[in-house]
């Protein structure tokens, strides 16, 4: 008889843990969400390094997220993917961002990456180093490097209105690769040309001069867009990838020297001012200003690049952060 009440209380000690292991098992399936992936598509260019940064420090892993930072060397190949449905979001600007979503393609506009103060993200009109040009004054009648109807346009007719020169009064000449537009400017084939930086450091340690540029007055965004879909399906994942994104801009802002081999290992700056460019100054996940975008849709509209009415509402995304 003690045999058999032994052998009951060894069955009922069994299913007992058996009972305690499985409670545990779900419990810690509920603490383990599916990680989501987000595919984001981007040029080699400096708007990414918080992205990177964010990655390799594990803050997306804190959020079960998984981001692919899909490198495109042109814009076109970018917005390319992202219109056939290979991309989630993509880094670009408020021109490429507003053209698209004219075009009828569902995108919103979910963060500057650089641009919410004047001082981030420089551009600037650059003048060749054997010209003579001085000053903007001097630009009337003479040739600068552009592309067309893009964010490069866009500023340097913004540069020129604020010395009250009218974009008619100088030569443009449509340039679309950066690359060849640089090379023409050091080897004096053209007068002028607009350019991002690093490569406004990069022309200047060459010889070149800045002959104007956007540090005073805000003309330039660069932004995070995201298609409509991942928007609606992956909403509570954007905004752990903000959560994260936000982590990485304090990271760079309190120590930007840290970061200055992961900048290099991954953005396209020129060689030689790898070691003295400086590391911008990142803002934390923000939606550009009305006024700004107001702008942009005023200047695309007189150059009548717009079929519809577009409003601030219709290209931004809120919430998320």
């Amino acid at each position: 008889m003690k045999v058999n009440s032994n052998l009951k209380l060894l069955v009922i000690l069994i299913i007992a843990v058996l009972l305690i292991a499985g409670c545990s098992n779900e419990k810690n399936t509920a603490q383990e969400p599916e990680t989501q992936k987000l595919k984001i598509g981007a040029l080699p260019i400096e708007d990414i390094l918080p992205i990177v940064v964010a990655d390799k420090s594990g803050y997306f892993a804190e959020e079960n997220l998984e981001v692919e930072l899909v490198p495109f060397q042109s814009a076109v190949e970018s917005e390319s993917a992202m219109q056939s449905g290979q991309l989630d979001g993509m880094v670009t600007d408020i021109i490429v961002a507003t053209l698209l979503r004219d075009s009828g393609f569902d995108t919103r506009i979910t963060s500057i990456t650089l641009g919410a103060s004047p001082q981030e993200g420089r551009f600037a009109i650059v003048a060749a180093p054997e010209s003579n040009i001085e000053t903007i004054s001097d630009l009337k009648g003479k040739s600068i490097a552009i592309s067309n109807n893009s964010i490069i346009e866009y500023v340097t007719d913004g540069l020129l209105k604020e010395a009250d020169i009218e974009p008619s009064q100088v030569n443009k000449t449509a340039v679309a690769k950066i690359p060849v537009r640089l090379e023409m400017l050091l080897n004096n084939k053209i007068d002028t040309a607009t350019l991002p930086d690093p490569l406004v450091t990069f022309a200047e340690f060459k010889g070149a001069k800045i002959i104007a540029e956007d540090t005073k007055k805000n003309l330039s965004q660069a932004v995070i867009i995201m298609t409509e879909k991942a928007l609606e399906a992956k909403k509570e994942a954007i905004k752990g990838f903000y959560r994260a994104y936000a982590k990485a801009v304090n990271d760079i802002n309190a120590a930007p020297e840290e970061f200055r081999e992961i900048l290099v290992e991954n953005i396209n700056i020129p060689k030689p001012i790898v070691d003295i460019y400086s590391i911008q100054h990142y803002p934390k996940p923000q939606l550009p200003q009305e006024k700004d975008i107001n702008n942009v849709l005023d200047w695309l509209n007189k150059k009548e690049l717009l079929k519809n009415n577009l409003k601030y509402e219709e290209l931004v995304q809120d919430n998320l952060y």
